[in-house]
């Protein structure tokens, strides 16, 4: 083997095909976004289409970070 072509441990779990992904950043929601999304939530378990594209707008959120 030539020298410094061997591949560490750490180089093959974080490059390998096992690799993970690294984790997304939690959002941290203030208490009047969870206050709105939790009222939405309770009158449908499922805010979808326009309703989120609203809501999201009205929160200063991303449509993904309402789901």
């Amino acid at each position: 083997v030539p020298a410094g072509s061997e591949v560490s441990q750490e180089s093959l779990l974080l490059h390998g095909p096992f690799a993970r992904k690294p984790k997304r950043i939690r959002t941290a929601f203030s208490p009047s976004q969870l206050l709105r999304l939790e009222r939405a939530f309770e009158k449908n378990h499922y805010v979808v289409g326009a309703e989120r594209k609203q809501l999201a707008s009205s929160l200063s959120l991303s449509e993904t970070q309402v789901r």
